[in-house]
């Protein structure tokens, strides 16, 4: 049956037909933290949807649903992207969020100062330094995963922080600290604005880049998953926190919870979900 199911040809969201495969299904579910029984019930119950043609955006719908059933936690890893872009529209708790992950990598961080250069001002996202470095970033936020950063965006991005650069060099400002500019977003990066990224020292990270030091391998390995991850939560009391710049589930407490309205069982349920959802994938039981 499966070999029958792998040659069904669906439709992926730009429009190319390919067929079906499930071990794209496998191999993102393992990256989660499902076992092999959850795996296999996930198949199972994907087989049943699957058809001619059908949008890899059903496919995804029907293995979100089913892992809810299951796992809160599990359907939380696998709509991190989503979950990513529930942090706007602003773009502000990105840029928070993308702080906190720097900051469990031991960096002191500021977010939103105005930094000096040999030209004129500039308004730096985020500011992250620690004794041998010194980062500065600017946050790309995208509500639509097909908008992306173009080369447009790396040539601006990398010419403001030269001029940062060479303002900390003659005021001995960082010396002996290595200065390094970023450009990250949420989405992805045009080849072109990676290629002169690359070329011309820009740090550069996204959803997918770059490889095993991309947003999402961070928050794997960090397990630091934000808040709208949380399947518990409504989507009000989502904003509401992101409102007051809690951003972090594992920043969540009974307090918290109960000053958004949230009574009854639902507060240490939530708070279960969290520490599950945050617990790092190579503390679990899979392999």
């Amino acid at each position: 049956m499966e070999n029958a199911l792998s040659q069904t040809m669906v439709t992926k969201s730009d429009g190319r037909i390919v067929s079906f495969d499930p071990n794209k299904i496998i191999k993102t579910l393992r990256k989660v933290g499902a076992d092999e029984q959850a795996i296999s019930l996930v198949l199972q119950q994907t087989y049943k949807v699957l058809h001619e043609g059908i949008s890899t955006k059903k496919i995804y719908e029907s293995v979100f649903r089913n892992l809810k059933k299951m796992d809160k936690s599990l359907a939380g890893r696998y709509n991190l992207k989503k979950a990513i872009f529930a942090l706007g529209p602003s773009g502000f708790p990105f840029e928070k969020y993308v702080g906190s992950l720097f900051i469990a990598e031991e960096y002191s961080v500021k977010t939103g100062i105005t930094v000096s250069g040999k030209c004129v001002n500039h308004e730096v996202d985020i500011v992250a330094e620690n004794t041998s470095e010194m980062n500065m970033m600017e946050c790309k936020f995208h509500s639509n995963q097909k908008s992306y950063c173009s080369v447009q965006h790396s040539l601006y991005v990398r010419a403001r922080f030269w001029d940062i650069e060479r303002k900390s060099e003659q005021d001995d400002t960082c010396l002996p600290r290595k200065f390094f500019g970023w450009l990250v977003t949420n989405t992805r990066f045009s080849t072109d604005a990676i290629t002169y990224g690359t070329c011309s020292g820009l740090r550069m990270m996204s959803w997918d880049f770059p490889l095993n030091s991309s947003l999402k391998d961070r928050i794997d390995r960090l397990g630091l998953h934000p808040v709208t991850s949380i399947i518990s939560l409504s989507q009000k009391e989502k904003r509401e926190l992101l409102a007051r710049n809690i951003v972090l589930c594992q920043s969540l407490n009974a307090e918290i919870l109960e000053s958004l309205g949230i009574t009854g069982t639902r507060i240490p349920d939530i708070i279960r979900e969290s520490a599950s959802l945050c617990r790092r994938i190579n503390e679990t039981h899979i392999k």
